[in-house]
């Protein structure tokens, strides 16, 4: 079985530095990111341990997607939810303190948890399709729609790092804070 998270990417300016140094941008590479969601990041910054919590956690959710009886008597459902926009508030406001804001950039739609997040849940719907469908054009769809949001996520990166590019600050309050 191929990783995508192994594929060639942009390189940073040093070759085999997991997070991007162009103007000193700490976003991970996506080979790197895809590793960290896996659980075989570095820990070369708070990103990886997020991205990793956020993977586990998405992962423990597709049971309960997957069977709504489950879903209603398994009541962790709601803490894994819950503890996902925590993640998600963190890496927001990790990313206000860390990524550059220019006004004159083109504004994203999504924040950087939000990002990470919904890489990390198809990252795990890839893996358990992979493993678990029986239809090989099924397996192929998953692994293909991964593959897409890792070019996604690159293509993002470089926008920021070309500073044509900033993510919403993010608004905790509706998802319940950061605390």
């Amino acid at each position: 079985m191929t990783d995508t998270s192994e594929g060639a990417g942009p390189a940073s300016d040093q070759p085999d530095h997991p997070y991007s140094t162009a103007e000193a941008l700490p976003l991970p590479e996506p080979a790197h990111l895809f590793r960290a969601i896996a659980g075989r990041g570095s820990s070369a910054s708070p990103l990886d341990g997020w991205a990793r919590e956020l993977g586990d956690m998405h992962a423990e959710l597709i049971p309960l997607r997957l069977n709504k009886n489950m879903a209603q008597t398994y009541p962790a459902g709601e803490q894994i939810r819950v503890a996902i926009d925590r993640a998600v508030g963190e890496i927001d406001v990790w990313a206000a303190c860390n990524l550059p804001r220019m006004k004159s950039a083109r504004k994203h739609t999504h924040t950087l948890g939000e990002v990470i997040s919904r890489l990390a849940k198809l990252y795990a719907e890839a893996w358990w399709t992979v493993l678990h469908a029986a239809d090989s054009e099924t397996r192929h769809q998953a692994w293909f729609h991964l593959g897409e949001a890792r070019e996604g996520y690159e293509e993002m990166v470089n926008e920021i790092r070309r500073r044509h590019l900033q993510l919403p600050l993010g608004c905790t309050g509706l998802r319940g804070g950061a605390d």
